[in-house]
Parts: structure tokens; sequence; C-alpha cells
């Protein structure tokens, strides 16, 4: 399966795109982090768990562009989301048949903190 040109150009346009976002946020990582080592010590674990957010939307934003990546080089939608390695993103990519994706970002998945 392949996309037709201007498809295929599209989606690694916008892949680029998730990519420039994610260095935004990479910036935002290193504000935040800056921020968490000056909160109170009492606070300080508390904001450290509410920062590690900002690590799952980095991880999110790079699987999307890599399925955006993949579709533009021709892989069907099964190939390009089977490579995801965020569980549950894969899972609301690819849902069973007759089913509506689940929005809660509450499933299981294989997050890496920082």
């Amino acid at each position: 399966m392949s996309a037709p040109s201007d498809h295929a150009d599209l989606l690694a346009a916008v892949a680029d795109e998730l990519m420039l976002a994610r260095q935004g946020v990479d910036g935002i990582e290193t504000l935040v982090s800056d921020l968490v080592r000056r909160a109170p010590p009492d606070e300080r674990s508390n904001a450290l768990t509410q920062a590690q957010a900002l690590d799952a939307l980095t991880q999110q934003i790079e699987a999307l562009s890599g399925v955006l990546r993949r579709l533009s080089g021709g892989a069907s939608p099964s190939d390009a989301v089977s490579q995801v390695s965020l569980a549950d993103m894969a899972g609301r990519l690819r849902p069973p048949a007759g089913r509506n994706r689940p929005i809660s970002g509450a499933d299981a998945g294989d997050l890496m903190l920082f």
C-alpha cells in the first residue's frame, strides 16, 4: 500500500512539525526541571511527579511522528502502528473492529519516565 505522493509529502511534513513541537516540549522540560529543583523540599516529590507528564507528552509526540513518517513511506496503517512502543497509544490507534477508540489516558502502557 502506498500513499499518493501529495499525501505522503503532507504526512512527512506533519511528522516534521511534530518533531519541532517535541523540541519545544524539551525546552519546557528543562525549565520545569529547574523549577522543580527550586521547589520547597516538602513539595518537590509531588512537583517531580507532575513534571513527568511532560516526558510522557514527548514520548507521545515522538511516537505519532514515527507513525506519520512510516505512513508517508508507504507502510500500511497496521504496520505503521505496530511499531509504536507505547502500548496504550498503540491500542487507541488500532482499536478492535466494531469498537470506538478509548479516550482515557489511564490505560496501561510502556511509559518511560525520566
